[in-house]
């Protein structure tokens, strides 16, 4: 299974050559970035969750040879290497393979209504501590039993495609000490646009980021929003009010859940934007069922949900702005929590800025690269009742069955 992992990593993506130009900046290297790259990206796709529990697979003989290459880095020689990692060239290898994956017809889309591509944006705390820090650590004063104790943490905004199989990461940025989500998120949005400008039409994005300059910012370079509204934009929400009675609504039916629409357009109270917006409106009714002591229990979950989107309602109908409202909680659901509960996205591999997001990048491209190999290249009959759990463990199990040989075409 890991052979065909790399001969279809290899064939498709040319991936051996795209490692091959990461860099770092060690000045006397006896261990290619490659082999060091190659190491940790191997113990995310067998989900080894520490670096120390790494080093003892790595020093089995004629095991990770097969993986990595003759020269094995030790778990110091990782955390040095990935302190000092050129995360561009990571970045670059990130958009190379979302391209070909795009092109290969590999993203699968799936929820997304029209032929538009859509991305969610959102904030993550990673993990915080009360006695470690670094010079780019976010500091926050806590109440505690003891008294006011200081911790220290991080955060990072994560760019998505969602609404796609695999839910590919496009960029992340650590939050700096000092500003805010919304600023760390304009200057991940500025890099991306800037390598990759037409990947994303749609940005689907909470009610933080419902600021004025950042929306002109993307609508100048034709990229359309949908943001969550909520009641502090006064002078919105009063309009939207006001003219709800007055608006014919639409009620469709999707699944258990039923929705009730409002579309109302050209509002200008949003002075600051000098533009006007649209806002829909979504009350939403659903039946959920939960299984007690035996029984089935049915309760009725009831939601109200406001989206300002600059999409005209002549090209996109409400039906997909609530869509591409909801498929923000895609980052959260498919994104967050899976890396978070199965991939160790929280964990603290190496406490420094640098090596917070080359770990971040190789973490997330770990799990979308299986991802696309479990659903794109192993037959039906074959993913039937597995897991991604229960590929790494076949990974795992070839690692040693291999006694050394590469499964690459040629040496790492």
């Amino acid at each position: 299974m890991l052979k065909r992992f790399a001969k279809y990593l290899e064939g498709g993506f040319g991936f051996l050559s795209s490692v091959q130009a990461l860099r770092d900046g060690r000045c006397w290297a006896l261990i290619p970035t490659a082999a060091v790259w190659l190491s940790v990206l191997g113990g995310f796709v067998v989900r080894q969750r520490s670096l120390n529990a790494l080093e003892q697979e790595l020093k089995l003989p004629r095991r990770w040879e097969t993986w990595v290459g003759r020269i094995k880095p030790s778990a110091d020689t990782i955390a040095y290497t990935f302190q000092r990692f050129d995360c561009a060239s990571l970045r670059a290898l990130n958009w190379v393979m979302v391209k070909r994956l795009k092109r290969r017809k590999a993203l699968q889309r799936r929820w997304v209504p029209g032929a538009m591509w859509v991305a969610a944006v959102d904030g993550h705390e990673l993990f915080a501590s009360r006695k470690r820090c670094c010079a780019e650590c976010l500091v926050r004063q806590i109440q505690t039993r003891e008294g006011v104790v200081t911790e220290y943490y991080h955060r990072v905004v994560v760019c998505q495609l969602v609404g796609v199989t695999p839910p590919m990461v496009l960029d992340m940025e650590l939050i700096r000490p000092g500003e805010g989500e919304v600023a760390a998120a304009h200057r991940l949005l500025q890099r991306l646009l800037a390598a990759c400008p037409r990947l994303v039409d749609v940005f689907t994005l909470d009610a933080l980021y419902l600021e004025a300059p950042l929306v002109k910012w993307l609508r100048v370079r034709g990229k359309h929003v949908v943001i969550v509204l909520k009641e502090d934009r006064l002078h919105l929400t009063q309009d939207v009010e006001g003219l709800l009675p007055l608006t014919e609504s639409v009620t469709i039916q999707e699944g258990s859940t039923t929705a009730t629409l409002w579309d109302i357009e050209d509002l200008t109270s949003w002075s600051a934007l000098g533009d006007s917006v649209r806002v829909v409106c979504s009350e939403e009714e659903a039946v959920r069922r939960e299984r007690v002591g035996r029984q089935w229990i049915y309760r009725t979950e009831r939601h109200t949900w406001r989206w300002v989107t600059t999409l005209p309602a002549s090209e996109v109908p409400a039906s997909f702005i609530r869509i591409y409202g909801h498929l923000r909680w895609d980052l959260e659901n498919r994104g967050f929590n899976e890396w978070v509960t199965h991939w160790g996205f929280d964990h603290c591999f190496k406490h420094a800025p640098k090596a917070i997001l080359a770990f971040l990048f190789t973490l997330v491209l770990a799990f979308a690269l299986t991802m696309v190999f479990f659903t794109r290249a192993l037959k039906p009959a074959l993913q039937a009742g597995k897991t991604r759990l229960w590929l790494a463990l076949r990974f795992f199990e070839e690692l040693a069955s291999c006694q050394g040989t590469y499964v690459w075409a040629r040496a790492p």
